[in-house]
């Protein structure tokens, strides 16, 4: 396996050589790029400056030509054009007797251009030519007959570094076009207009372009180096401040900023090293994965501060019960991780010593927390995973010990279960059964039952019933809830199937509605899941199913649990008054297994509380279930609640319910979940009965 390269202080001069090493080079490589761009703008900016010279050329030419040619006065010495002869207007006077003379646009360039000599001697040149020039001073030279053959062949321009008189040139040579005012001049020109009648040459000398790029030359090496002298400083001072916070920055990479426990990345890497151990050495070990049971409605009802206390407070104890060579981890939320090195090789033995630190895990955070005049009770779910010479990667063995904490959470919460491979399979088949979930609804494959909820005065009369969903699964039979519902809430489907419930459960009313023609039958209760309740058109979502399914709203009872209140007050009470509002009674499920407060719990328009079958399953044997149950029953009376209690199997319990005066029961001494048929069988009993 492959190890990661660390970033530590052993390497940190490294990774300084390395920076330093890599500067370096970016400052030559930009030295080397900048002096080749510094040498070749002299020949760019001599290329433009030539076409600069020719387009100046061209520009007085065209302006000359266009009116016919200027007068100039004789007198300010300019001397009659002797090639303009042949015209009998080239020399004129004026009505104030001045004396003038035609330049035509070719006598007008080349007047410009000697002042230009004159101005500054050493500065550019340029002048017209032609195979057969009617003046000397324009017959091409070897170079300029050169590019005069490639101007005809098609070239637009030709360009070239020359050396004149021992020195540096650039010479450029550009067409020159006929035009038809060119004839009048110069009848003896043989070229129509548009032909080339010969070229423009000039010649930029490269000197001062080179001295010019010579002096920027010690600029761009000066600040150069001045940017490699600072870029050293930076390195040095910031390797140096590396040194001193790479400890403290390695340290917080590598632990859980609210617990100081080592986080994922870190326990990843010890439980990596601990597997190539085990497999080059024949070592062993163990992972146990723990999840605090419940720790959401913690957190929803007493608020984010205390429940990272209690996450302190876990982290604390874990850590004084392992040794020095363990490690205990938080992967993040309320998951917790221990990684037990160096068991025995005996893996029968191993998994003894495994068990042995879980169970005293589960006993020291079972105890309560004292947090901020809170008393606080949270117990762990572990999963255990044995490290062996035959296990697979570090992923792998970490899924398996959370498949075991999640097998632990089913068998009842607060206890340890070993990885086996059917908790694999088990997976697989949870992954499947959602797949299936999805069409469940679509397919009609959902159906209702109804368990009967009674009341004891002087006879047994039915309250009402519950509606409890059931999957009639095609190849498994009739499923649940509990092999379903779990799944519906992690996938998000508890929507849907909380919609179906409550639109099947109305239209089954408005049925019974009609069968026994406005005789009681009691309320039937839908259970609303905290998702469903959640949601902000929850209410306009019942109004709707109501609506669509005309059912007396009178009959039909809400069921929310615990968990469902303590998410915002506000919003719960105004949900629960808008229901109540349309004559839907409202109860507490479960009641006594969450964390509600007594003092929302007056606040909020509740009709019934439902005790859960936790505690009336050991009334009569376990005291602290009997203080539970009388107490519940004293506090529904005292505050003007209804109390059911669920799960009522035994003569015994009723026994114990009925002499504290508890106002309904529902179980199976009374009854099982009904279909709907069968239900309406024990209503027409009951209103014989009554008859």
């Amino acid at each position: 396996m492959k190890r990661r390269f660390k970033f530590n202080n052993k390497n940190l001069s490294l990774w300084a050589l390395l920076a330093a090493l890599l500067w370096s080079a970016v400052f030559i490589f930009s030295l080397e790029w900048n002096l080749r761009q510094n040498q070749r703008m002299v020949p760019e900016q001599a290329t433009a400056q030539a076409r600069a010279a020719i387009e100046k050329d061209m520009i007085y030419r065209s302006v000359v030509s266009r009116v016919g040619g200027i007068y100039m006065p004789i007198d300010q010495g300019i001397a009659p054009n002797p090639y303009l002869a042949h015209l009998p207007n080239r020399d004129v006077t004026t009505t104030d007797g001045r004396k003038l003379t035609l330049v035509n646009s070719s006598y007008f360039t080349r007047l410009v251009h000697d002042q230009e000599a004159k101005l500054s001697p050493h500065g550019i040149r340029g002048h017209t030519t032609k195979e057969h020039p009617l003046r000397p001073l324009n017959v091409p030279d070897h170079w300029e007959l050169k590019g005069l053959k490639k101007l005809r062949s098609g070239e637009p321009e030709w360009s070239e570094e020359t050396l004149i008189g021992g020195k540096p040139y650039l010479r450029m040579i550009k067409p020159r076009l006929a035009r038809a005012s060119c004839m009048a001049c110069h009848p003896e020109e043989s070229a129509e207009p548009g032909e080339i009648m010969g070229g423009i040459s000039v010649r930029i000398p490269l000197d001062e372009l080179q001295a010019d790029a010579d002096a920027r030359v010690l600029s761009i090496v000066g600040w150069h180096g001045g940017l490699w002298v600072l870029g050293m400083i930076g390195l040095f001072l910031g390797n140096r401040l590396l040194r001193i916070q790479s400890d403290e920055m390695h340290y917080s990479a590598l632990h859980d900023v609210l617990t100081d426990l080592p986080n994922r990345a870190l326990f990843m890497d010890r439980l990596e090293q601990r597997l190539e151990s085990a497999k080059r050495h024949d070592k062993t070990g163990a992972i146990l994965f723990l999840d605090l049971d419940r720790f959401k409605n913690i957190n929803d009802s007493l608020g984010h501060s205390i429940g990272d206390e209690l996450l302190k407070r876990v982290a604390e104890r874990q850590r004084f019960l392992l040794r020095a060579e363990d490690t205990v981890a938080r992967l993040g939320g309320d998951e917790f991780v221990i990684l037990l090195a160096d068991l025995h090789d005996d893996p029968e033995v191993a998994a003894i010593e495994a068990r042995n630190v879980a169970e005293k895990v589960l006993e020291a955070l079972s105890q309560p927390y004292h947090i901020d005049n809170h008393t606080l009770h949270s117990t762990p779910s572990i999963g255990i995973a044995l490290i062996s010479p035959e296990s697979g990667d570090s992923s792998e063995i970490l899924r398996q010990a959370d498949a075991a904490m999640y097998q632990a959470k089913e068998y009842g919460r607060n206890n340890f279960r070993f990885f086996l491979p059917s908790m694999q399979m088990l997976a697989a088949e949870r992954l499947e059964l959602e797949n299936a979930l999805h069409s469940a609804i679509t397919q009609n494959q959902l159906v209702l039952h109804y368990q009967p909820k009674v009341t004891i005065a002087r006879r047994a009369e039915i309250l009402g019933a519950e509606a409890l969903i059931r999957w009639q699964h095609p190849t498994q039979g009739l499923l649940l809830p509990g092999e379903f519902i779990a799944i519906a809430e992690e996938s998000g489907l508890i929507l849907q199937l909380g919609e179906w419930v409550l639109r099947e459960a109305c239209l089954q009313i408005k049925a019974w509605e009609r069968l026994f023609k406005g005789e009681s039958f009691g309320r039937i209760s839908v259970n609303i899941s905290p998702k469903q309740f959640q949601q902000k058109d929850f209410v306009q979502r019942v109004v709707s199913t109501i609506t669509d399914t005309e059912v007396d709203p009178t009959r039909l009872e809400l069921e929310l649990t615990e968990s469902s209140l303590v998410e915002d007050i506000h919003d719960v009470r105004y949900k629960m008054e808008e229901l109540k509002k349309l004559g839907i009674q409202l109860s507490i499920d479960d009641f006594g297994t969450g964390y509600s407060s007594l003092a929302y719990l007056k606040m909020l328009p509740v009709d019934v509380l439902k005790i859960d079958r936790s505690f009336i399953r050991d009334i009569g044997i376990d005291p602290n279930d009997d203080a539970i149950v009388e107490t519940i029953l004293a506090m529904s009376w005292r505050l003007g609640f209804s109390a059911i209690a669920e799960g009522v199997e035994t003569d015994e319990q009723l026994k114990f319910l009925k002499a504290r005066q508890c106002d309904g029961y529902q179980g199976y001494l009374f009854s099982l979940p009904l279909v709907a048929d069968e239900f309406e069988a024990i209503l027409f009993e009951s209103a014989d009965t009554r008859a």
